[in-house]
């Protein structure tokens, strides 16, 4: 199982490795922002990421592979006893974006998240998914976007992003 969780995340830099044969391009952002864990008491923390992938055009705007790794840049807390949250995410996604200047975009795909609450740390794996809505200027777009997971304490991850 953790070697198609490594071949799955492998799949965006072999994508970078052998873009320059393909027509399509190589994309890049960052993202950042607050990431909410379904487990009451828990003030979320925020996370901030950068994306990698590949995109080609087709007919309804363009279909991209994107691997993602984020991680806590501002700390969340247990309200009950103070301790510190963080996590660290690492995902693989297929998305697409509609075509034009303002467009939308829907991704599926695989996500593992480690989770550290005061001293104890934990890691889940699962599938992830997500919306957003986006606007482009020349080769930059602005993304606003929402992302669940099917991890055992379910993740959503609401950030806005700058990709070119």
């Amino acid at each position: 199982m953790r070697c198609m969780k490594s071949a799955f995340l492998a799949i965006p830099l072999t994508l970078l490795l052998a873009a320059p044969a393909m027509a399509g391009e190589v994309i890049f952002g960052a993202k950042s922002g607050p990431m909410m864990i379904d487990q009451s008491g828990i003030d979320d923390p925020t996370n901030t990421g950068l994306m990698v992938g590949y995109q080609q055009g087709v007919v309804l705007g363009d279909l991209a592979v994107e691997g993602e790794f984020t991680t806590t840049t501002s700390d969340g807390k247990v309200s009950a006893s103070g301790a510190k949250v963080s996590l660290d995410t690492k995902a693989a996604y297929v998305a697409l974006r509609t075509a034009g200047p303002f467009y939308f975009k829907v991704k599926g795909g695989y996500l593992q998240a480690d989770t550290k609450i005061g001293s104890s740390s934990k890691s889940d794996s699962g599938t992830s998914y997500g919306a957003g809505l986006g606007f482009g200027v020349g080769v930059l777009q602005l993304e606003l976007e929402v992302a669940q997971t099917s991890l055992e304490n379910k993740l959503t991850y609401v950030n806005l992003g700058i990709q070119f």
